[in-house]
């Protein structure tokens, strides 16, 4: 797609980042401050909550999926206005003591709307940013990532106190500026026309990096739906200092796209996984092989920021490896790929955690994949030497 010269790269940004602070920041990430409360108002018992998380992941991989086609059918900016009514309405609609399947499926209908958004979003974004901002722009996009979960750390647990309904209808409230930028500031855009695949060598390093952002989704689950839970009932935080702890997990997603572009541009985009991977990796186990709150604060700053500097990471590495008329393409198949391991890790720890002593295992086996997923890159790095890539 040629870039609008009419649009400035702040305003670029700033549409971007709408889109992913409610998709993202609030859709997807907000259930895991709420968990702890829909459990202790008996609105949802311990294992039908936790298949409520997952079902919003679930969402999330039938929206990678059709995110493509969808855009082609209806145009990228009406999914995008529509996707973004959609979240806050869930809200809305989650507000009161409903049967599990109807807070199923409104977490589904998150899902499916926050993977649009993850998918159309950011690569039409980046595809208008100047050629010298690219890199930083992209990194800047996912800090609304953090900002929408900094905003259910600090909701949420003021809320709750005054009832769960109303912590619901804060989250509904919280989107409407972001909902309003987007609605105002995203023009009608045409859809990226995508061409068929060609052989330009880089096919099994694509197929590496899939692989381990496949991966990094099942190290992903355990801090971004059950580490609040986790923390109230297997360390015995109370409810303020494990919202803190969300909190500083926030400040760490806010953190994480700059500190990702920073690294990119010093080592590049290859290196840059490598060094998220193992930190994520370490910081996911740390907490269950260490005493202290020093310890578990560590793990809620690193895990945090190292998420959406794996998002802004593998974006940038597929830009990369495909010519620009392939990103959306091959980024809306790394991002389905993730929801396929984000939504089976769900659905199995949810068991897993159902379980006693299940904690801390969904937490060792998270870490330990990740670590895994570090290694595949690495080792991808000898066939892109060989490659030129």
């Amino acid at each position: 797609m040629t870039p609008n010269p009419s649009l400035s790269p702040g305003r670029l940004v700033l549409m971007a980042g709408s889109a992913t602070l409610v998709g993202i920041g609030l859709g997807r990430f907000a259930y895991a401050a709420l968990l702890p409360g829909v459990i202790a108002a008996g609105w949802l018992n311990e294992a039908d909550a936790g298949y409520v998380g997952a079902a919003n992941l679930l969402g999330y991989l039938v929206g990678a999926v059709l995110a493509s086609r969808v855009s082609r059918w209806f145009g990228p900016t009406r999914v995008i206005k529509a996707s973004v009514l959609l979240v806050g309405l869930g809200f809305l609609a989650s507000a009161w003591a409903a049967p599990v399947w109807w807070f199923s499926l409104w977490r589904f209908v998150a899902g499916v709307t926050g993977a649009f958004l993850m998918v159309i979003a950011p690569s039409l974004i980046a595809s208008q940013l100047p050629e010298s901002m690219r890199k930083r722009g992209t990194t800047w996009i996912f800090a609304g990532v953090g900002l929408g979960v900094l905003f259910s750390a600090t909701l949420v647990p003021l809320l709750i106190t005054q009832g769960l309904a109303l912590a619901w209808v804060g989250l509904a409230a919280a989107c409407v500026v972001p909902t309003l930028l987007v609605w105002r500031a995203w023009p009608a855009m045409p859809t990226v026309a995508e061409a068929p695949a060609n052989g330009n060598g880089a096919g099994i390093l694509l197929i590496m990096l899939y692989a381990a952002y496949l991966m990094d989704a099942v190290g992903f689950v355990p801090h971004t739906v059950f580490w609040v839970d986790y923390l109230e009932r297997y360390r015995e935080f109370g409810t303020w200092a494990a919202a803190g702890q969300w909190a500083v997990f926030a400040f760490g997603a806010i953190s994480g796209p700059f500190l990702a572009g920073a690294a990119a541009r010093r080592l590049g985009w290859h290196w840059t996984l490598i060094g998220a991977l193992s930190c994520k990796g370490l910081a996911v186990m740390m907490p269950m092989l260490l005493p202290g709150l020093a310890v578990v604060t560590l793990s809620s700053f690193v895990v945090g920021a190292m998420i959406p500097a794996m998002v802004a990471g593998t974006m940038g590495r597929v830009a990369e490896l495909v010519p620009a008329h392939r990103a959306t393409h091959a980024w809306g198949r790394a991002t389905a790929l993730f929801a396929v391991g984000q939504a089976g890790a769900a659905y199995a720890m949810a068991t897993l955690y159902a379980h006693p002593n299940g904690g801390p295992l969904i937490f060792e086996i998270g870490g330990t994949v990740l670590l895994c997923a570090a290694l595949v890159v690495f080792c991808s790095g000898f066939l892109a030497r060989r490659a030129g890539t």
